[in-house]
Order: structure tokens, then C-alpha cells, then sequence
């Protein structure tokens, strides 16, 4: 009886362990099936504009929410993809303001407890940092999450140093 009893806890204690390990991964993660890192690819990805050291690119992937308007990703020549950009079908204030609570109790299970600055939430997970607000403009409102990977500081200041050297 206690042989059978041990071999059950040791049997529950190995299948569990992988599933643990397995969500703390997914935890880690970016969303959408996409890498930091992820070098331009003209086959998964289709240029929008590109600027200096960046190409702007809509992600194609089936791994997104359904109430998907765009989803953009910046590629930095050096780096890789470093910013993923989510936003949401145009909606109402009161929409996107209830819409907005959701993706803060959604990100805030996933990632921890957000700080809070203005009308953003913000959070770090393992090497990026997650923002969620609600984007409005000219009496249009759309939900935004925005991921910046681990080396996004280096491929911007570059890019600003390119801007600042175009013409206007």
C-alpha cells in the first residue's frame, strides 16, 4: 500500500512539474507567435514603410485577439523585431474603456501587478515590457498594447539619430 502510495505521489509530482515549467514559459513569451529577435522575412512579412535602420511590417498570424484592427511589428536591421503593436477595431469611449479593464486583468494574470502612469498600464516581463491604453484620437477610440523586446532602446536611438539627419 505505502510502495503504491509513494510511486502515485512521485507519478503526480513528474506530470505536473512539465506543466509548471511549461506556464511559466508561457509567461515569458511574447504574444502572436512572434520572437524578439526576428529577422525582416518577405515571406512572413509585409513592409508598411521604412525608416533608417527600421521597417514598419503588418504581422501575419492567425494567433491574435478577435477584435484585431492591425497588428504591426517594427524590425530593427540590427536586432531584429523589437516592438509589437496590437490595437483594436474603432470603438466607443465607454467600448474601449471596459475593453481596456479586460486586457489589464488579462496581462495582470500573466504578468504580474502593472504600475500605473496616467491612463496606462505597464508591465515587465522576462527581458520586455508590456503597455496597455486606450488610443484616441479626434473622438476615435481603440484599445493598444504595445511589446518592447529587450533591445528596442538601441535600435530606436539609432533611429532618431537618422531622423534627425533627414531633411524636412
Amino acid at each position: 500500500m505505502r510502495t503504491t502510495a509513494v510511486s502515485f505521489i512521485l507519478l503526480l509530482s513528474f506530470i505536473s512539474t512539465p506543466v509548471q515549467a511549461q506556464e511559466k514559459e508561457d509567461k515569458d513569451q511574447p504574444p502572436y507567435g512572434v520572437v524578439f529577435g526576428q529577422i525582416y522575412d518577405v515571406t512572413e512579412h509585409e513592409t508598411i514603410i521604412r525608416r533608417g535602420n527600421v521597417r514598419s511590417v503588418k504581422l501575419r498570424t492567425a494567433d491574435r485577439p478577435d477584435d484585431t484592427e492591425e497588428l504591426r511589428a517594427e524590425i530593427c536591421d540590427e536586432h531584429g523585431l523589437q516592438i509589437i503593436t496590437w490595437r483594436s477595431y474603432i470603438r466607443s469611449l465607454s467600448a474601449a474603456a471596459a475593453r481596456h479593464v479586460e486586457i489589464a486583468k488579462e496581462l495582470t494574470e500573466k504578468y504580474g501587478k502593472p504600475k500605473l502612469r496616467r491612463s496606462s498600464a505597464f508591465w515587465t516581463a522576462n527581458g520586455f515590457h508590456v503597455v496597455a491604453k486606450i488610443r484616441s484620437k479626434d473622438k476615435i477610440h481603440q484599445n493598444q498594447i504595445r511589446y518592447f523586446g529587450p533591445k528596442n532602446e538601441p535600435c530606436f536611438t539609432k533611429l532618431m539619430i537618422y531622423q534627425e539627419k533627414q531633411p524636412r
